[in-house]
């Protein structure tokens, strides 16, 4: 796979797989060679709360990696929740993956997720809307 490849399957499954749902702003992928890349986007929700995403992908071996990433979403411009793999934070036991939780940004181990994870997570508090 190469990571237009990725960009693309990115794009279709977020605008395919959302309803209710849209990007806001430009979809930026931009590869620094036929095999690695970053995506970055904001993917906005019916009740205009929305996620920020952010990876750093290599698809090298034939399926993507995710070296790098962010996921932020934000409700009522307020944090609900980030997960990172920022090194920033030795001290979790899921070092250097972890969760921020709410806009006091309390700290919580997490296993790197994937994207439908977090969708999934948002689906969850768009219920509680």
């Amino acid at each position: 796979m190469n990571i237009d490849a990725y960009f693309e399957a990115m794009e279709r499954g977020l605008l395919q797989n959302l309803p209710g749902a849209h990007i806001e702003g430009p979809f930026t992928c931009l590869a620094s060679d036929d095999y690695n890349g970053l995506i970055r986007c904001r993917v906005v929700f019916w009740d205009d709360s929305y996620l920020d995403l952010y990876e750093v992908v290599s698809t090298e071996l034939g399926y993507p990696v995710r070296i790098s990433y962010g996921y932020t979403y934000l409700r009522q411009g307020q944090r609900a929740f980030r997960y990172d793999n920022a090194p920033h934070h030795p001290e979790i036991v899921t070092h250097p993956h972890h969760k921020h939780l709410g806009p006091e940004n309390r700290l919580a181990p997490a296993d790197q997720p994937s994207l439908n994870q977090v969708l999934a997570e948002i689906e969850t508090w768009l219920g509680h809307a």
